[in-house]
């Protein structure tokens, strides 16, 4: 998650409170790239794929893998980490390394609620 901000670039903060943060790992989808603060959904397989929208995710991605990556990845049957509960910043979080315009803060926040995750206002 980059910024533009007055031309220069900086990255937004995702994790708010570390001791409060909740770990696990899924599966990658082959060919997709993931940026940290994605919004993702998971399969009965533990699957991680890219959430449509900011109403229907159940995670946080936890690291930036590229396609290459993944497709590796999926191929050695290697995880990656993925957050579910913590305390996160809603202007960090995006949707396929897209960051959430303000408009849909509301509903990602209420999503996040149901998903017992803080995404907090800064």
């Amino acid at each position: 998650m980059t910024a533009i901000i007055n031309g220069s670039t900086s990255r937004r903060l995702l994790i708010l409170d570390n001791q409060k943060l909740r770990r696990a790992n899924a599966k990658v989808t082959t060919a997709t790239a993931y940026k940290q603060g994605d919004l993702l959904t998971l399969s009965e397989a533990n699957v991680a794929t890219h959430a449509a929208d900011e109403k229907t995710w159940d995670v946080i991605c936890g690291q930036d893998i590229t396609v290459a990556e993944a497709t590796a990845m999926a191929a050695a049957g290697i995880e990656m980490t993925i957050h579910f509960g913590g305390v996160f910043s809603v202007e960090g979080v995006s949707l396929a390394g897209v960051l959430l315009a303000t408009a849909k803060y509301d509903a990602a926040r209420a999503k996040a609620t149901k998903n017992k995750i803080e995404l907090a206002k800064v």
